[in-house]
């Protein structure tokens, strides 16, 4: 009789979970569809690819069949399709290539139809990526953030997700995606698995995610180099796995070191590899060098903003859209001021509140030990990429600091959760304050969104 009811009680609770998971989609999802609609509706912008990346994904899928010693290599162009092929039978200017693993898809879509004419439909596909993108978010921040039950979930994964869904830096990457947007969706995706300890599945997604961009696979792969071998100069290397802590918590041994280090390497070596065989064969690439998006080639680099300026992200979006006047109402020089006052006001809240969440995140960090392989080796790639290539984080606002957006979702909900609780506030109460601090938050959010520029 007891073990019946054992049963009975285990289907229950079984059953309770999944419901919850459910109810928690069935949020995500309505949310998702709210806040698309009203982007489109109400936002200058809309939310449809911006005309320029839709020549760029054009030439890339043009370049993939027509310019075969490109593609076969693993790279293709955004350049029209003519000149990349004069370059490359004339040798006559350089060409700019880019991966060709994040228009598969999309080339596969051209194969089927025969036409471009799916590519008027093809930024759907980028807001399912984006919202599945968030969904893992949240699901990885309600198992890191400790809920005290699954009823928490389905306030808390909301809140995450709606403040990743409505941050500019989310909302840029729906207009204009970058290869961040595949990235960061692949790779919170490996960390959800890593965490259900699928450790082999977690392992292929964090390849893809190295694979589509290769520049912040080196930098995971490189925190983890720089801390075994400080921990080598330490004395640590040999003490309890200290060394391995950092790895996934399917992975923290030897065998995790090589598979996880193999599963960055790889990828890496296929991006880099075709790069040598290009020079190799007489193909030059007008991409920008290292030195260049770092800031130091030379006095000329206009775009070096030093430190503030490859900061200037936790704004969601520059000050100097605030004094494009075409973009303001033009009532009189009054109306004028009062719109850059405003403007830059937006901005402002955004950067205290990003400095917000990023003090949450580290608190997150400090309170919990043993989820620090989740976040930290992700925050410090973001930081280092930010600290080294200063030009290009001040130039393209717009694509590297998109992978903030998890650090701003989790970090702030986990900040006002923290505070709540720091004061003895009742659960119940917490979650009817934070109501309003969250929904002030999203609205400030698509506030700044409505300033993005025209190029995104």
């Amino acid at each position: 009789m007891n073990l019946k009811l054992s049963n009975f009680s285990s289907l229950n609770y079984l059953r309770s979970f999944k419901n919850k998971n459910l109810c928690r989609f069935i949020f995500y999802i309505c949310i998702a569809i709210i806040f698309y609609y009203f982007m489109k509706t109400y936002s200058p912008l809309g939310i449809n690819w911006r005309p320029y990346h839709y020549e760029r994904v054009l030439n890339s899928i043009k370049n993939i069949f027509e310019n075969s010693s490109l593609s076969l290599l693993g790279y293709t162009s955004w350049a029209d399709v003519k000149d990349v092929t004069n370059h490359i039978q004339q040798n006559t200017e350089k060409i700019y290539i880019v991966p060709i693993y994040t228009y598969a898809f999309s080339s596969l879509l051209y194969k089927i139809f025969g036409n471009f004419q799916f590519l008027n439909f093809a930024y759907i596909a980028d807001y399912i990526f984006i919202v599945i993108t968030g969904i893992f978010i949240s699901e990885v921040g309600c198992k890191t953030i400790r809920l005290k039950n699954n009823v928490d979930s389905l306030f808390y994964g909301p809140v995450i997700f709606s403040l990743f869904l409505t941050s500019p830096w989310t909302y840029r990457m729906m207009i204009a995606p970058w290869y961040e947007v595949a990235f960061l969706g692949f790779y919170i995706f490996s960390i959800y698995l890593f965490i259900r300890n699928f450790k082999y599945a977690g392992l292929a997604f964090l390849s893809l995610s190295v694979l589509v961009s290769w520049i912040w696979g080196f930098f995971l792969f490189l925190f983890l180099i720089l801390f075994l071998g400080i921990s080598l100069m330490n004395k640590n290397f040999f003490n309890n796995n200290f060394n391995f802590k950092y790895l996934p918590n399917s992975l923290q041994d030897k065998k995790g070191f090589y598979l996880y280090s193999s599963a960055c390497c790889i990828p890496l070596g296929l991006n880099v590899l075709p790069l040598l065989i290009y020079r190799f064969i007489g193909i030059e690439t007008s991409n920008s060098t290292a030195l260049f998006r770092i800031g130091l080639n030379n006095l000329e680099n206009i775009h070096h903003g030093g430190l503030l300026g490859a900061f200037q992200f936790l704004g969601g979006n520059r000050y100097s859209l605030c004094f494009k006047f075409d973009n303001l109402y033009q009532v009189s020089n009054l109306d004028n001021i009062i719109s850059i006052f405003n403007c830059s006001l937006s901005i402002t809240s955004l950067v205290l509140l990003s400095l917000l969440s990023i003090f949450g995140l580290f608190l997150l960090l400090k309170n919990s030990s043993k989820i620090r392989w989740i976040f930290l080796p992700l925050i410090w790639s973001f930081l280092f990429y930010n600290f080294i290539f200063q030009q290009s984080f001040a130039a393209h606002l717009q694509g590297h600091s998109y992978v903030f957006g998890l650090i701003f979702s989790i970090g702030l909900t986990y900040l006002i959760k923290y505070s709540f609780e720091l004061f003895k506030i009742p659960d119940v109460l917490s979650k009817v304050l934070m109501i309003p601090l969250i929904t002030g938050i999203i609205i400030n959010s698509i506030r700044v969104d409505y300033i993005t520029g025209l190029n995104g």
